[in-house]
C-alpha cells in the first residue's frame, strides 16, 4: 500500500473521488497486483459514476467558494448562487442516463430537494431577495 502512495502527489484542492480519477490507472494496476483487494475493483461503471459525482462535487464546491469569497454575503447573493446550483442539478438529473445507478439520482433529487427547502425559506422572507 505504502507504494503506492508514495507515488501520488498531494493536490489539496482536488477532492477524494477527483484524486482517484486522476490516479485510476495507478489504482486499478495496484488491485489487479494484490489478490485480497480484488473484490473492492472498480468497474468501469463505477469510475464513470464517480467521473459524475465530481462534477456535482465541483459545482457544490464552487458555490460553496463564491458565498465564502466576501465577509458579509447578502441574502440575494445566496438566493442568486441557490438558484444557480440548483439550474444546475436539475440539468443533472435531466441529462443523467438511465443506467445510472439509482443512489445516484436520489441523491440529486434529495438535493433537489433541499434547495427547493431554501427556497421556500427565502419566498417567506419579509425581506427583499432580488
Amino acid at each position: 500500500m505504502c507504494e503506492l502512495w508514495l507515488s501520488v502527489k498531494i493536490n489539496f484542492h482536488i477532492t477524494f473521488p477527483g484524486r482517484a480519477l486522476l490516479y485510476r490507472s495507478e489504482i486499478d494496476s495496484f488491485v489487479v497486483k494484490n489478490r485480497e483487494l480484488r473484490k473492492f475493483e472498480l468497474s468501469s461503471p463505477d469510475w464513470d459514476a464517480i467521473k459524475m459525482v465530481c462534477g456535482w462535487l465541483q459545482c457544490f464546491r464552487d458555490a460553496t467558494t463564491q458565498m465564502s469569497a466576501t465577509k458579509d454575503s447578502t441574502l440575494s447573493s445566496v438566493n442568486a448562487v441557490f438558484k444557480r446550483l440548483q439550474d444546475q442539478v436539475r440539468k443533472t438529473l435531466r441529462d443523467l442516463l438511465s443506467t445510472a445507478p439509482p443512489e445516484l439520482r436520489d441523491s440529486l433529487l434529495q438535493a433537489h430537494r433541499k434547495l427547493s427547502d431554501y427556497f421556500s425559506t427565502f419566498d417567506a422572507s419579509p425581506y427583499y431577495t432580488w
